[in-house]
């Protein structure tokens, strides 16, 4: 029987197109694509990760992209940190600057009185209690304070120090501040210290620490929820957001991590750019230099 040329051609055709397209990808890392990740972004593959060597996270440690996720209508949107202008947060007009109030991380109003949180990292910090025109100033501790966030019947305050060897955490619960006083109702120790942080919708609070993501619930119990891989504790997580779906992305250096919640237990997704397919350390900017 003579050979159908048609068909021939046609398988031929289809060879040649997976040969081309093979040759495309040469090099770079497979799709691990997730149902839902941020628009100009992919999910670089878990293996790689994995294999990842000592050189590659020193590079990891080096970028220069640091990133701050938010949610807008719902959905996770991610920028880079350089470009988001930062609020400095308004203070009590009459306040005297104390020794220890270095690194302003929150200014909270609670009726007629506020607390101050500092975190200056190994320069110091500390919790400062003031009335309201900040003419009176009472330091409740002072160790470094990541979050200070309103409770049901109190108000949570996330403080610890990840610097030189030392790594420590705090969760202190604290009544809510009343005539220039709080008085602590439970204090918990973390496996690390505590960083990014996002209060959840039945008022329970999502935090992670150099170690795990943890929660706090609305009644004060420490929960921790997921044991995170140690070397993302030099990425420096900045930002928590949590989407209308309940999935958490965690802005840090280099990467956006996705934390997808699959019945109690959380799958992890490293997210980086489009424009991020390969990267190598330039040791002539100190920068883990990225390229399409």
């Amino acid at each position: 029987m003579a050979p159908n040329l048609q068909t021939f051609g046609t398988s031929a055709l289809m060879v040649l197109s997976a040969i081309l397209v093979s040759a495309q990808v040469v090099g770079q890392p497979s799709m691990q694509q997730s149902t839902d990740v941020p628009q100009g972004w992919y999910v670089y593959p878990d293996e790689e990760l994995k294999s990842a060597t000592v050189s590659d996270r020193r590079c990891f440690n080096y970028s220069r992209r640091e990133w701050r996720v938010t949610v807008e209508g719902g959905e996770a949107q991610v920028t880079e940190k350089r470009k988001v202008q930062d609020e400095t947060p308004a203070l009590p007009p009459r306040l005297v600057h104390q020794q220890g109030m270095t690194g302003l991380r929150s200014a909270t109003r609670f009726n007629d009185e506020w607390l101050l949180a500092y975190d200056g990292g190994e320069f110091g910090g500390g919790l400062w209690l003031t009335n309201e025109d900040g003419s009176e100033a009472k330091r409740i501790f002072n160790s470094d304070v990541q979050a200070v966030v309103a409770l049901e019947k109190g108000v949570l305050i996330l403080s610890g120090l990840d610097h030189m060897g030392l790594d420590v955490g705090n969760a202190l619960v604290y009544s809510t501040p009343h005539a220039m006083n709080m008085t602590l109702q439970e204090s918990l120790k973390l496996d690390g210290a505590p960083s990014a942080f996002a209060q959840e919708t039945d008022g329970s609070v999502l935090f992670i620490t150099t170690h795990s993501l943890c929660r706090i619930t609305k009644s004060g119990q420490l929960k921790i929820l997921h044991t995170l891989p140690r070397w993302i504790a030099q990425q420096y997580a900045n930002s928590m957001a949590i989407t209308a779906d309940g999935t958490i992305y965690v802005g840090m250096r280099m990467f956006v991590l996705k934390l997808n919640d699959k019945g109690g237990m959380y799958n992890e997704e490293w997210l980086l750019p489009n424009d991020c397919r390969k990267f190598y350390l330039d040791v002539t900017k100190v920068d883990c230099a990225c390229t399409p």
